[in-house]
């Protein structure tokens, strides 16, 4: 590497050290995800190195940066709109799929059905890529391949599918993944 190259790095490096923690913070107002944040923000920084010869910034440099992570979180959010389907609330749960009350939540087997109605709640694409990876335990890829969807579709979907169940199953999130039940599925 010339002289002007390591120049040039070195500024690009300054650049992504005095602004990432504010990007990141600013990204997550959008995506609630980190790894994803974090996703988001490589690629900013990505397109900013592959295109410094070309880059014409008319603004200052924060607000040029917040942009760009605004921009992606958005493709972001609007590429996976169809993914975000949510759970029913739990005010509107009948009666008939009532929850456990606290004190059986600590029993295997509650907690067990616990977990099958939150799987039953998601998304119908959601659940069946979730029941091929727990339940029949294949890789990413033997899924992908199954249902003709890229990798990265499964990815997306598992990491749905566990917020959402997180969410359904709240504080019992910690005992459920301390018992191996989600191993189950």
């Amino acid at each position: 590497m010339d002289y002007a190259e390591s120049t040039t790095f070195q500024t690009f490096e300054r650049l992504f050290k005095s602004h990432y923690a504010d990007l990141y913070s600013y990204g997550y107002r959008f995506i609630q995800d980190r790894s994803q944040v974090e996703d988001l923000i490589q690629d900013v920084f990505l397109h900013i190195w592959e295109n410094r010869a070309q880059l014409e910034i008319r603004s200052s440099t924060r607000a040029y940066l917040r942009a760009a992570v605004k921009n992606k979180a958005i493709s972001h959010l609007r590429s996976n709109y169809h993914l975000q389907v949510a759970l029913v609330p739990p005010e509107e749960i009948s009666p008939s799929t009532s929850l456990p009350s606290s004190e059986d939540r600590s029993d295997p087997e509650t907690l067990i059905q616990l977990v099958r109605k939150g799987v039953e709640r998601l998304p119908k694409q959601c659940r069946l890529v979730f029941q091929l990876s727990r339940h029949s335990g294949l890789t990413y890829d033997e899924i992908a391949q199954e249902l003709g969807v890229s990798k990265e579709t499964v990815k997306s979907q598992i990491k749905i599918a566990l917020h959402k169940l997180r969410t359904f199953l709240g504080r019992h999130w910690d005992t459920i993944c301390l018992l191996g039940i989600l191993q189950s599925f």
